[in-house]
């Protein structure tokens, strides 16, 4: 089962984890993006550890190994130091509009694997506390009905309304303090066109650049460019897309795009990372941890994939040798994005980048290895709530 894991706001106490709303607005501050059809266990800190929120994808749940992949997922995070487990099954967003049938046959179904693969660890009441559902706008509570051991007949109890994330403590918790408030892409079709825009220059395999310094030039050139229309001149309209665009054919180039994604491991810290040894010194060394700007959410993460709908817009335009510039581009920012989302161990989101690198690229020499480490997975060195 692939996860996305992350602690808590770096060691606090999840705050009203027991109300559906609130753990699932928490979730969605500390993974940085709304969860959508999905199984969410948060894990109470116990003594010298720190609470850790899980999501794993609904429909891998639910496939044939859903159940021993639970079990095993449980399992570690107790030894993480996790030994209370909240669950919540989220249906679509929690409140898109579904058919009551629907909503029952899909938690029925999930709600017997949860309270099954607890009830296999042969600690249910330690290791899970209680499993809830969001769904249809609505509440659910789902208990397990005694029976024969190993049986989890599942009664599904509708406990109220599901408050929208504006309504929740979390959310005006978050507001108050500061902390950035992950929203859906609401620049999705200005990025669209200025990748259609783009006048790519050629790949320059021997290119000195420096591709951070790049990527700090387009990040600056995009803000006003995805600023309502008519506050640039075409002139510096052209100018900005000219930066943006020497990026893009600077991370063509394995040798730069691979230098970026050193500069995002280095970035915040002291210590600079040896280049060809980079991934060996993630899996061993847990002194790198990724700094908030390249966690989802942050300000690089979010600039690297707003760059990276860039290049896939500007694969449909352009001369050939533009469009072959733009592929590359596409596939060496969507690699990099997998490995920071690995580095950060969201497994989950990672794999939907291989499965999305695969489909576009079923030749790809590179999605094996992106899948083996995201799938196995293969653990960074750091864990979230250390």
């Amino acid at each position: 089962m692939t996860t996305n894991t992350t602690p808590a706001d770096h060691g606090r106490h999840l705050l009203g984890t027991k109300d559906p709303g609130e753990l699932l607005a928490e979730t969605r501050l500390c993974l940085g993006e709304p969860p959508t059809d999905c199984l969410i266990l948060a894990g109470c800190a116990e003594m010298g550890t720190s609470a850790m929120i899980t999501r794993s994808p609904l429909h891998e749940l639910l496939g044939p190994r859903g159940g021993p992949n639970l079990e095993r997922h449980l399992a570690l995070m107790r030894d993480r130091g996790s030994g209370a487990v909240q669950a919540l099954i989220v249906l679509g967003d929690g409140h898109q509009d579904l058919l009551a049938p629907v909503v029952e046959d899909i938690l029925q179904r999930a709600g017997k694997i949860v309270h099954a693969a607890a009830q296999a660890l042969g600690a249910e009441t330690r290791t899970l506390v209680s499993v809830h559902g969001a769904a249809a706008s609505t509440c659910w509570t789902l208990h397990r009905v005694p029976g024969r051991p190993g049986d989890a007949e599942v009664q599904l109890t509708e406990s109220g309304p599901l408050r929208e994330f504006a309504d929740t403590r979390a959310a005006a918790t978050a507001v108050l303090r500061g902390r950035p408030v992950p929203r859906p892409e609401v620049h999705e079709r200005q990025l669209l066109r200025i990748g259609r825009d783009l006048e790519l220059p050629a790949v320059d395999i021997a290119s000195a650049a420096d591709p951070g310094a790049l990527f700090t030039t387009a990040r600056t050139a995009l803000v006003p460019l995805l600023a309502e229309p008519g506050t640039l001149s075409e002139q510096d309209r052209m100018t900005k897309c000219e930066q943006v665009a020497t990026l893009l054919s600077a991370v063509a180039v394995d040798r730069l795009h691979w230098e970026l994604l050193a500069q995002c491991v280095e970035h915040g810290g002291s210590r600079e990372i040896d280049r060809e040894t980079l991934l060996q010194r993630l899996v061993t060394d847990r002194e790198w941890v990724p700094h908030p700007d390249v966690c989802a959410g942050g300000d690089w993460y979010v600039g690297l994939g707003q760059m990276r709908s860039i290049a896939a817009a500007a694969t449909s335009g352009g001369t050939p040798a533009q469009r072959s510039t733009a592929r590359s581009a596409w596939r060496a920012l969507t690699a990099l994005l997998v490995l920071l989302a690995w580095w950060n161990h969201r497994f989950a989101t990672a794999g939907g980048l291989v499965d999305e690198l695969r489909e576009e690229e079923p030749d790809s020499t590179l999605a094996p290895l992106l899948s083996r480490m995201t799938d196995t997975p293969i653990f960074p060195a750091w864990w979230p709530s250390t």
